[in-house]
């Protein structure tokens, strides 16, 4: 239909006649479902403007242009307004999802509110650099996702800069690499959608404190709106300061055909992350910290540039460009469980004409297994700094045509990232309150790690991902409507890594001065260049069908695929067989990999060899409708496989690498109910996810007690000992031929780590008078299984008790028959490998004290329950000693006293928070 007139912004001719054309839709809205309204005039001649509230349609990729309805898009979509982000006063988009969206829910391994793992039905976003990443997150078109390891800083994203986000789940393939399990697209506020003043001051326990400001003004052409955000807390946990600044700033011009908008965003922040803790010390003293520091300082800049011109009523063309750059450093202090290997050999006094008598500085290595150890001198904890320079560019245009029967469009993106990352690591002391402290006047001098900072990767990546994509939303009829997309990647990876050769792999401990091999040590380093090509044709099929009035009938299939990230590849297996030792033939072969570094993630990378990308085939059914006025309700089944899944596997002679697993699989059902009665307002939300592994395979796992503790299960490379000849049992021929020391065997159908499978968000508010709102949350979630235990095994039951090698000589065997290695006495599993679940009970209250001023009360674990969200198989040396000695930080000095823990993530305490917020002109 023509136009009968053109309008300014901020509506377009072309949403006059859609929201003409096609009453109530969606549910995605600039203003909640209740307060919309749609205002009608009656039209004689051309007018300047016309300002209409109502339903806002979905904008569906990154790039904006193609605007659709809710329901021509198959799938759940979740979405929130500016008012739902501002009410809920959520730190930040993790937290927020957590609480409000279905099939959502976090883990908190870092210990930090802004270094949140965030789940979406088994899929993760993570700012933990070797975290497998499934989810794509975009802010105004920018993916955020760091070149680095596909990481999120949740720090940088200021909250009150947003206009709306939508969750889109599945493999939509608009949204590009990465996107397997789901992408976030935020969007932000302008000088037009957000014109006014808004301010919100709150502190809070913990030392808490936060200010937000924002600001929107316009005329008939430009729009101005700026945002700023300080956040300062002491945290709940010891040594557990953060701080965070964000700034954001936009300006739009929309002239008679075109517009245009430019954005500025800046960021800072300074996170402590105290990580986990063994259970039982979280049980006793949950504020405590097992190793510190852990600190990560992220900065960034980002430069936007985008624009649209109609071609006419109904097509278009918009563009963007941006320019981004963000930086890590990084302090993390940790034990250094290289200790559990000081023995006599390597710790004697390295002048043998010292007459002092070397003791073992682990006293679980001395001739019986059973002396103190020794303190004095005697390093056990590890420093490591790193630091991380990323720069993206990237260029889009998209062409949109908003018609019918055909709403489509086609497009081309380019985005070209360049990163930097080094590493180095120190030994140190562990000071009374397991503060890690590079002290080297008070370590052995022998210690050349203690003085000397050792490099371990030096590495210099590019990467360029060139797409094409398009999309076609086909209504064959009122009421049915098809929809079909496509894209095309091909990215391009050149790295460039520097580490520490294999014959420079050794301890830290074990680089010692005055020794002849040191030099040679700290000379062997291997350059590796590698590069590497990826493409993919990911294309996706929906239909949506108005069953009835009031019911809604959707269901979608898609393909996606994710490249496997910097970290990945450099931390990928090489099955190649090579020497052993150049030098010494006799001594056989070995893979490739198992002869250089091993991978200690996020610390150590070697060049390895290609890995496939990640194919993903994603399905989802699904209902909506309303049962009668103020009520509606969602349903939906999906289900995610994975193919060449990656994940950190045990390959023999105690190393993990990345390696392809095969087959994964995530899948599940969310249902929703919220509705209105009288001043009474109900939300709930359930989801049911079950993540898996689908393939079988061996991974690393020595604190699991299903794991394999036969030294004997050794590969035959590994269990070589020179003139002597092994007795293997079966499981050295296993897992590829890498042998089973160690390793725990994964079986598909195991669930994967820290996946909930209940979730359960509900809300309930009451507006008691016009000027006081109370609202009570719920947030439950069921029991996860901790990292360390993907084979559901683990017990709290048995002990690591080793079985030493079997060996003899070719010459003496017949004779004297096979001899065994003395082992240490096992240690005791008492903690079990599965977390319980838990609920929080969240309270608000909202008070209007005057027109534009209000003051709110927040209280988060209401009840203030104990739990933990996380958690990880390891170890704790700060144990009684049956035989050892202990150091002022509680440090066993016999790694036989050590005892396998299950390490938590403990959640937070109660915590409250006052503030006053302050509308001038704005729309809150």
């Amino acid at each position: 239909m023509p136009c009968p007139f053109r309008p300014r912004p901020p509506v377009s001719c072309l949403s006059l006649a859609l929201l003409a054309a096609l009453p109530g839709l969606g549910a995605a809205q600039e203003r909640p479902a209740a307060e919309a309204t749609v205002e009608t005039a009656q039209v004689q001649e051309p007018i300047g403007r016309v300002l209409v509230t109502g339903r806002r349609r979905i904008q569906v990729g990154p790039v904006p242009g193609l605007a659709l309805s809710r329901d021509q898009v198959p799938a759940h979509l979740q979405s929130a307004s500016q008012d739902e982000l501002r009410q809920s006063r959520s730190l930040n988009i993790g937290d927020f999802m957590n609480s409000q969206m279905q099939g959502v829910s976090i883990n908190d391994y870092a210990g930090n509110p802004f270094q949140l793992d965030v789940n979406f039905r088994g899929f993760t976003a993570s700012p933990q650099v070797g975290t497998p990443q499934g989810l794509s997150v975009f802010f105004d078109g920018v993916r955020v996702n760091e070149p680095f390891g596909d990481v999120v800083n949740w720090d940088l994203i200021p909250m009150n800069a947003l206009e709306r986000f939508d969750l889109f789940p599945g493999s939509n393939p608009l949204f590009g690499l990465n996107t397997l399990g789901g992408a976030l697209a935020l969007r932000s506020r302008s000088g037009f959608s957000a014109p006014g003043v808004e301010a919100d001051l709150s502190r809070g326990s913990f030392g808490r404190r936060e200010l937000r400001v924002s600001a929107g003004q316009h005329d008939e052409d430009l729009g101005a709106f700026v945002a700023l955000t300080h956040f300062d807390e002491d945290g709940w946990r010891d040594h557990s300061p953060s701080r965070v600044t964000q700034a954001f700033g936009r300006l739009d011009w929309h002239g008679e055909r075109g517009s245009l908008t430019s954005s500025l965003l800046a960021a800072d922040s300074t996170l402590i992350g105290n990580g986990l803790l063994p259970m039982a010390l979280a049980e006793a003293q949950p504020r405590s910290v097992f190793s510190a520091p852990d600190q990560a300082h992220n900065t960034v800049i980002q430069l936007g540039l985008s624009g649209q011109y109609d071609l006419d009523d109904w097509r278009n063309l918009t563009a963007q460009a941006y320019w981004r750059r963000s930086r890590r450093s990084g302090l993390n202090g940790d034990i250094y469980e290289g200790f559990d290997d000081f023995d006599i050999e390597h710790d004697a006094i390295p002048d043998p004409s010292d007459p002092r008598i070397p003791i073992p500085r682990n006293g679980a290595n001395d001739a019986f297994g059973d002396g103190p150890g020794v303190i004095a001198g005697t390093p056990n904890g590890l420093l490591t700094r790193t630091g991380l320079s990323q720069t993206v560019t990237g260029l889009a245009l998209q062409f949109n045509s908003n018609t019918r029967p055909h709403a489509f469009m086609v497009g081309a993106s380019i985005d070209r990232a360049r990163t930097t990352y080094a590493m180095s690591q120190r030994l140190g002391l562990l000071s009374p309150t397991r503060q890690v402290l590079g002290a080297a006047q008070a370590i052995d001098g022998q210690y050349y790690a203690a003085s000397h900072d050792i490099v371990g990767n030096d590495f210099a990546g590019r990467s360029t991902t060139v797409s094409l994509f398009a999309s076609d939303s086909w209504t064959l009829w009122p009421g049915l409507s098809l929809s079909a997309a496509a894209r095309y990647n091909r990215a391009t990876v050149d790295n460039r890594l520097a580490v520490r050769a294999s014959s420079a792999n050794v301890a830290l401990h074990e680089l010692r001065t005055g020794s002849a091999p040191l030099q040679g040590y700290l000379q062997g380093r291997t350059i590796t260049e590698e590069s590497f090509r990826y493409s993919s044709l990911n294309p996706s099929l929906g239909v949506n069908w108005q069953a009835l009035p009031r019911l809604h009938v959707f269901g979608n299939l898609s393909r996606g695929a994710r490249a496997p990230s910097v970290v990945e590849l450099g931390c990928a297996f090489d099955p190649t067989p090579v020497l052993r030792n150049p030098d010494n033939p006799a001594l056989g072969k070995t893979a490739r990999s198992l002869v250089g570094p091993g991978c200690n993630l996020p610390t150590t990378l070697s060049g390895d060899p290609y890995l496939p990308q990640i194919r993903s085939l994603s399905g989802e059914l699904g209902a909506r409708g309303t049962l009668g006025a103020g009520w509606e309700w969602n349903l939906s089944a999906f289900r995610t496989d994975l193919q060449d899944d990656l994940y950190f596997v045990g390959v023999g002679d105690g190393r993990s690498y990345f390696d392809t697993i095969g087959r994964t699989r995530r899948q599940g059902a969310e249902m929703g109910l919220s509705g209105r009665v009288g001043a009474w307002q109900l939300s709930a939300n359930y989801s049911y996810t079950r993540a898996s592994f689908e393939s079988e395979f061996y991974t690393l796992s020595p604190r699991n007690s299903s794991a394999d503790f036969d030294q004997n299960s050794r590969s035959g490379d590994d269990r070589y000992l020179e003139g002597q000849t092994g007795l293997p049992t079966p499981g050295a021929t296993l897992n590829r031929g890498y042998g089973t020391y160690r390793m725990i065997h994964v079986m598909p159908g195991a669930e994967m780590p820290g996946i909930p499978r209940h979730g359960l968000n509900l809300q309930l508010r009451w507006q008691a008078t016009a000027a006081l709102q109370l609202g009570l949350a719920l947030q439950a979630r069921s029991g996860v299984f901790v990292r360390g235990n993907e084979n559901n095994r683990h017990q709290g039951s048995g002990s690591d008790q080793e079985t030493g090698q079997y060996y003899c000589s070719l010459t003496s065997c017949p004779a004297e028959g096979y001899q065994q290695a003395p082992v240490n006495p096992g240690r005791p599993f008492t903690e079990p490998g599965r977390l319980p679940g838990y609920a929080l009970l969240n309270l608000d209250a909202r008070w209007q004290w005057r027109q534009g001023v209000s003051l709110f009360l927040q209280v988060r674990n209401l009840l203030d329950r104990r739990y933990a969200s996380a958690g990880r198989l390891g170890i704790n040396p700060f144990t009684d000693g049956t035989h050892g000695v202990q150091g002022p930080s509680g440090w066993n000095y016999n790694s036989a006293d050590w005892r396998p823990s299950t390490l938590v993530a403990p959640g937070a305490p109660r915590q409250i928070q006052l503030g006053i917020t302050i509308d001038w002109g704005g729309t809150g």
